[in-house]
């Protein structure tokens, strides 16, 4: 137990490291954070800080209320244990089992109610900051407190749930604890489905209140799809993930004809990922399927399908798809697109070791990233054709006209 003990304390050194700097860069942009909108640092600021910053008071937290039910049990506090990141109490008495039970319990309620404390004191603050932090800190406090403890302790550590769940000794109260357990966690997993504990992220505080004006248009129009994807496809790229999938998993069982509606499921679930899942392949074919009014759409969709082909290692297949979404495209479209469409397809004939075709991509993607000033799309091309030089084995001048001699 000492071993678990000296561990525990060299990691919560590091953790009181890590929370110093956290608090540190809290009070320094303290204004920052208060002020709207929520940006990409400001949320993972407010993540950190669910953890570094909110964790020390709950498990201070924790501890006291297992401190309070033993003198509640007329024991006594032989040893208070705060270690920021960790604690312990170590009771002195003579206890019942119903009374030990409580003791035991009495911690892991201290826990979610610091959780719902962090909730209720921030839910109506005016900063968006603000109130995201104590969404996550009592997302974390649950997580914890329900499934991450319950399992550390079960698999043979040390620690409250193994007075909680002795059934052999507290039969009724370990049964219905079980019930609440299992209810809770059911809830917790819903909430969680259905984006309750995240926000989006924005650039500017524009974007954050055309979002707000959005929902309330989406709200009065439900039968808009367009203006109900607006909003959707807002809270994907702002990183509200779950939030996104819930409501668009709502309008698809409405219009299951919608092909942008499978459109965006289909950006979804390749969202932040290195490669893109077969289902999301699946529904990009079942968008175009079932018609996209823009060729930007189209491109988009034989784009996702054209990856998830390169992945499974479908090379001649992923040509056809990334030459659609190419030709879907056409020269008048997004010019930063269209560079990494055709850099895709050169990759794809690299591998294929069609190298004069990887090549004459690339001099292509040059063109357009020269021709419209592209700086890192230039750099992006010329990497490529340092790429393609060690796999070809010929020698060229980077970023020239030159073909492949």
């Amino acid at each position: 137990m000492s071993s678990i003990f000296s561990l525990f304390n060299i990691l919560a050194i590091f953790y009181v490291f890590r929370a110093a700097q956290i608090s540190i860069t809290v009070f320094r942009e303290w204004t920052q954070i208060k002020s709207e909108p929520l940006t990409a640092h400001k949320k993972s600021l407010a993540n950190q800080a669910s953890f570094f910053i909110a964790v020390p008071i709950s498990v201070f937290v924790h501890e006291a209320a297992h401190a309070l039910a033993i003198i509640a049990s007329g024991g006594e506090v032989a040893e208070f244990g705060y270690r920021v990141f960790w604690g312990y109490v170590v009771p002195q008495g003579t206890f019942t089992e119903t009374q030990t039970w409580m003791i035991a319990i009495a911690g892991t309620l201290g826990s979610l109610l610091t959780g719902v404390l962090f909730w209720l004191l921030t839910r109506n603050a005016q900063s968006s900051t603000i109130r995201y932090f104590g969404l996550r800190a009592a997302r974390f406090q649950i997580y914890f407190s329900l499934i991450y403890y319950p399992i550390f302790t079960l698999l043979g550590f040390d620690g409250d749930w193994r007075t909680i769940y002795n059934f052999s000794s507290t039969p009724l109260l370990s049964g219905v604890t079980a019930a609440a357990h299992i209810v809770i966690l059911f809830l917790f997993w819903r909430f969680d489905r259905q984006g309750w504990f995240e926000a989006p992220a924005f650039g500017s505080v524009g974007a954050q209140e055309q979002l707000e004006k959005l929902k309330v248009e989406a709200s009065a129009n439900p039968n808009d799809i367009a203006l109900q994807l607006q909003v959707i496809d807002i809270l994907r790229r702002g990183g509200a993930s779950q939030k996104a999938k819930y409501q668009l998993n709502q309008l698809l069982e409405e219009n299951p004809n919608s092909g942008i509606a499978y459109l965006e499921s289909a950006a979804l679930q390749s969202a932040g990922k290195a490669s893109v899942p077969k289902d999301a392949a699946k529904d990009a074919q079942q968008a175009l399927d079932l018609g996209l009014p823009r060729a930007e759409q189209a491109a988009f969709a034989y784009e996702l399908i054209g990856r998830n082909q390169m992945d499974r290692g479908k090379l001649d297949e992923a040509q056809k798809s990334l030459t659609e979404a190419i030709n879907a495209l056409d020269s008048g479209g997004n010019a930063s697109v269209m560079i990494n469409l055709i850099v895709l397809r050169n990759q794809v004939s690299r591998r294929q070791h069609n190298y004069n075709a990887s090549y004459q991509d690339l001099q292509e993607a040059l063109t357009i990233a020269q021709r419209t000033g592209n700086e890192a799309a230039i750099n992006q091309v010329n990497s490529e054709l340092e790429i393609l030089a060690k796999h070809s084995g010929t020698p060229y001048l980077a970023g020239s006209a030159e073909q492949i001699k």
